[in-house]
């Protein structure tokens, strides 16, 4: 991991510039992403208790559906496990739903599109962040792009698959619209 205290605008336009083409992304919509969800602020941190989605990192599958019970609880399910046994468990059930750094992602999602470090604050990294969360959306590009466009893959990028589908969040979308100067790239 490298030193990240002191990240310029032009720096994380450079990760950006190199990451996005290796996922087949317009640096561009990376960009507006970055800008729409942290202002280009690598620290952004954004605890969402009511995430109900989990990544069993052990067996890197989705972790079992919690109960209502479990998810009032202030500890995690004794069957939810951390990267390491000498790892509390709750630093992991606490981070996966946080959404972290320059592109907000959720630690949940980061497990699932493999992002292996012991700790999820790792994300707070530029290039760490940027390359996940381009995996992410490049993800949600082949599988909405097609039929939602543009509005769908970032309604799915902010809300998950229900929101690409049942457009649940439509103001998202023109947030990225507006970042990239009044409209999305060509199909």
């Amino acid at each position: 991991m490298s030193s990240f205290c002191s990240v310029t605008a032009d720096q994380i336009q450079q990760i950006v510039g190199e990451t996005a083409p290796r996922y087949g992304l317009p640096s561009g919509v990376v960009a507006a992403v970055v800008q729409v969800e942290s202002g280009g602020n690598i620290w952004a941190w954004n605890p969402e208790p009511k995430y109900r989605w989990f990544w069993d990192v052990r067996t890197n599958q989705p972790f079992r559906p919690v109960t209502p019970e479990e998810l009032a609880s202030k500890i995690p399910p004794k069957d939810f496990k951390s990267c390491r046994p000498d790892i509390d468990r709750d630093v992991e059930w606490w981070g996966q739903q946080a959404s972290w750094g320059l592109m907000q992602l959720m630690g949940a999602v980061a497990r699932e599109r493999g992002f292996t470090e012991d700790f999820l604050n790792s994300l707070h990294d530029p290039a760490a962040n940027i390359d996940v969360g381009c995996r992410h959306l490049a993800g949600y590009v082949k599988r909405y792009l097609p039929s939602y466009g543009w509005a769908g893959v970032f309604r799915a990028y902010n809300g998950g698959p229900y929101a690409a589908v049942h457009n649940s969040n439509p103001e998202y979308p023109e947030k990225i619209r507006s970042a990239l100067g009044g409209s999305f790239p060509n199909a």
